[in-house]
């Protein structure tokens, strides 16, 4: 049994001595890097997941075209859901003698439950006003593209069926729309409670049914459970993510990173812990020797220290956690972006799981040395300086390491960016071990170099164990600190190239054959560049390898969108720019996108089968894309080769950059061919654009956490292990060595030693940023030369820096120490 007063004695009295200082200090900055990112991967999964829900003007959305069942209004009103109907159907609208076919949407007050509607008052569009309500009975709000043909005004009346309605606004921005692209043009919003009115709706009419649902996730996931079951092929449901491919895309890469983060923030913390728990033992060795001399167990000795770190552990990480709660409102105001009135709520999950992980880890990593310190021979209080105590470090540090992976996967729930990071690490460890027995030992006897150089060499191969630690300490910080800061730089590399200020806004649809050459004549004109012309064909996938699709694929099949209406098929002689070829041949069968593929589980030699209007179709898999769906270009699921489809009735797509001041040319365009549906994507765009921009505030904020926490940590490795070299100091004063000299040795040994690391860091670094940006992420790996020629100087000089700074000190201190 400990005696809690003797021990607090003892607790105060090391922590008056400093030390506990280093260990609280590394400690403290560990958790407040790892509470902080925890806090900011709670509050950047809750921003995008309200902005990714603001493009879909919802949490849930349930597509269908049949009746709903009114039970399910029920089930979602007894989960205390919030939710919204509306309905969309097409009908004629005429004004004076001009008719148009339109798409109608009869909207119910709230709507959207997530995000706002965007209503201009007048034709230039400058006064504009946001809501979530329905227009008024008897008032409507249309698309700009009805304007022209019907020769209408604000303020204009319209006839839709038996009724007639007041044009009040344009629709400039509608949540709900992202998705398909060619089924999202409802050019006119009207009120629920008008459509009886209109006589439109008739037995037998093609109606589409649209179910709003915005609540809890956990509530919103037990009603999918409910509903699932019952849903049908007409019927698809819909997250805030699987609206859109390129948020659902940088969104999942966003996560990634967070992952990385994490994952980076328990190898600082376990480096920093270690480190200052290996300068704690051998600054405690003279303590323990003589509490050995006493009669103290081996039992005693453990407990007693472990409970003294275990306390000041459970201090330190309760002010680390303070630190990051501290900076949540700062967090919260980095991120702010289209939602300024966005709050993340309040949760204590945050801190628990920063602690926990605190506790976990200081337990890891300190207990390694503690076990060994509790070894100590009591003659070692007759040595001078320190004494190795019995016992291998690798059976504790192997444990932490185990450990430590099970807490990596516990935070990222990914084993392959665990299994890389951990690999890489121990690779690095073994790496340090192997080269420092190997090659410093040779070039310590190199007589070729320069004696000052040799020096250098010749401590490092004399203290080969701490030189090791050091490297590893020094390394392994600088490591995580790379891989965040070098995969920061890959990503948003990424997101500029696939999303440039120029990127498409407008996708023309519905084109005929005979107007393709007109187009193109017509854009050239206008001097409008627009993507390549796809031919396009409605068809729906039916059968996989001549199963259909809830034989090949079970109730899976209703968790594929793609499955639940039909696809875009299309054909070109040439791969898409933006398309990349990963298995198979071009042009030879069909062509599938990978994240389907994956889906459908279904590879190259499988055979797909298509219904096109009436007619049955089959092609064999020849070839597998990838495709960037951030480019907000015409892309397709299934490419067909050339030639197949031309018996069946098509039209054609493209896309198209338009300046917000050039907008005239779309009224021009809609005159010159009518028939051509024109979708505004500019605003969707520019939300989007709003997500990526926000996206890479977060990854620069976790970069900084990264770089402010790894130098530190970087810093605590290089003076952990500064006790070692007072004596060899104070006898080399003592032999009369000047100053200069003694700091050019010191410098040798520095530069070697700082070099080492920091090219071991920045090739481990880049190791893991070559595995997780091509396999986990998906994007283009580019060799950072620069970082590869700079880091191992920086890390040098750095290193030198402190030795010069340490030895200054040491030197000015007195022999008489000997």
């Amino acid at each position: 049994m400990l005696a809690m007063p003797a021990f607090f004695r003892s607790f105060i009295r090391e922590w008056k001595s400093g030390e506990l200082s280093l260990l609280a200090f590394a400690l403290f900055f560990a958790m407040a890097c790892v509470s902080a990112l925890n806090n900011l991967a709670e509050v950047i999964h809750y921003q995008l997941d309200r902005q990714a829900a603001q493009l879909l003007g919802a949490d849930r959305q349930l597509n269908s075209g049949i009746v709903l069942n009114k039970e399910w209004f029920a089930k979602a009103s007894s989960l205390g859901l919030r939710q919204s109907q509306a309905l969309s159907f097409l009908s004629m609208v005429s004004h004076g003698d001009n008719l148009q076919l339109a798409q109608i949407k009869a909207i119910q007050t709230p709507f959207p439950l997530n995000g706002r509607l965007t209503i201009a008052r007048t034709m230039n569009r400058t006064e504009q006003f946001t809501t979530n309500k329905a227009p008024a009975e008897g008032h409507i709000w249309m698309g700009w593209r009805l304007f022209p043909p019907l020769n209408l005004q604000i303020g204009g009346k319209v006839q839709i069926g038996a009724a007639e309605f007041i044009v009040d606004g344009i629709i400039i921005e509608e949540p709900g729309q992202v998705g398909d692209w060619f089924n999202i043009s409802p050019h006119i919003l009207m009120n629920q409670s008008d459509i009886g009115k209109t006589a439109v709706i008739q037995t037998g009419s093609n109606i589409r049914y649209q179910w709003l649902v915005s609540g809890n996730p956990l509530l919103l996931d037990q009603l999918y459970q409910y509903l699932q079951p019952q849903l049908n092929e007409q019927q698809q449901w819909f997250d805030s993510k699987s609206g859109n491919q390129a948020v659902e895309k940088n969104t999942s890469r966003t996560l990634a990173y967070l992952n990385l983060g994490t994952l980076m923030s328990l190898v600082l913390a376990g480096v920093a812990i270690s480190m200052a728990s290996l300068r704690f033992s051998q600054r405690h060795q003279q303590h323990v020797a003589l509490l050995r001399c006493f009669g103290a167990s081996q039992k005693h000795i453990l407990r007693w220290y472990f409970l003294s770190i275990l306390f000041l552990g459970s201090i330190a990480s309760i002010l680390g956690i303070g630190l990051g709660y501290a900076l949540k409102p700062l967090l919260i105001q980095w991120l702010r972006g289209i939602t300024p009135e966005m709050q993340a709520p309040f949760s204590l999950k945050p801190a628990l799981l920063s602690f926990a992980t605190g506790i976990l880890i200081l337990s890891a990593f300190s207990l390694t040395h503690l076990l060994k310190l509790r070894n100590t021979s009591p003659v070692s209080i007759f040595k001078s300086r320190t004494v190795q105590p019995q016992g291998s470090l690798v059976e504790g540090y192997a444990l932490a390491f185990i450990f430590s992976a099970g807490l990596a996967y516990l935070y990222t729930r990914s084993w392959s960016i665990t299994a890389v990071v951990i690999m890489a690490c121990l690779l690095f460890i073994v790496l340090v071990i192997f080269s420092l027995h190997i090659g410093f030992g040779l070039l310590a006897s190199a007589r070729q170099i320069h004696l000052n150089w040799r020096f250098g060499f010749i401590s490092i191969s004399r203290n080969l164990g701490n030189s090791a630690l050091q490297i590893i300490g020094m390394g392994l910080a600088l490591t995580a600190l790379l891989s965040l800061s070098l995969l920061r730089t890959q990503l948003l590399a990424d997101w500029q190239h696939q999303l440039p200020h120029d990127a498409a806004n407008y996708f023309l649809i519905n084109i005929e054959p005979s107007q393709i050459p007109s187009l193109q004549q017509f854009l050239t004109q206008q001097k409008i560049n627009a993507a390549p012309i796809y031919p396009v064909v409605r068809g729906r996938l039916i059968t996989i390898n001549d199963q259909s699709i809830n034989q090949a694929l079970g109730s899976n099949a209703q968790e594929i969108n793609a499955l639940q209406r039909e696809l875009n098929l299309s054909w070109t002689d040439s791969l898409p720019d933006d398309n990349t070829l990963t298995q198979g041949q071009w042009n030879t069968g069909l062509s599938i996108e990978e994240g389907l593929a994956n889906r459908l589980g279904v590879q190259v030699g499988d055979k797909l089968g298509f219904r096109i209007i009436d007619r049955l179709i089959s092609g064999e898999i020849t070839s597998i894309r990838r495709l960037n769906w951030s480019s907000f270009k015409p892309n397709f699921f299934i490419l067909f080769k050339p030639g197949v489809l031309n018996s069946f009735p098509q039209t054609s797509i493209t896309s198209l950059y338009l300046p917000p001041e050039n907008r005239d040319f779309l009224m021009r365009l809609v005159k010159q061919f009518p028939n051509i549906t024109v979708i505004d994507i500019a605003t969707t765009l520019e939300k989007v654009r709003t997500i990526f921009e926000n996206v890479g505030k977060a990854i620069s904020l976790v970069s900084l956490f990264g770089l402010f926490t790894g130098l530190i940590i970087t810093a605590l490795a290089m003076l952990s292990l500064t006790g070692s070299k007072k004596q060899e100091t104070y006898l080399l004063k003592t032999l009369g060595m000047r100053r200069k000299q003694m700091l050019w040795i010191k410098s040798s040994e520095a530069f070697f030693i700082g070099f080492y690391a920091g090219l071991l860091a920045v090739s481990t670094a880049i190791a893991i940023n070559f595995y997780v940006a091509d396999s986990l992420l998906g994007i283009s790996f580019r060799m950072p030369w620069f970082y590869l020629l700079t880091v191992p100087f920086v890390a040098a000089l750095g290193t030198i820096l402190l030795s010069h700074t340490v030895s200054y000190l040491q030197y000015e201190r007195t022999a008489a120490t000997l």
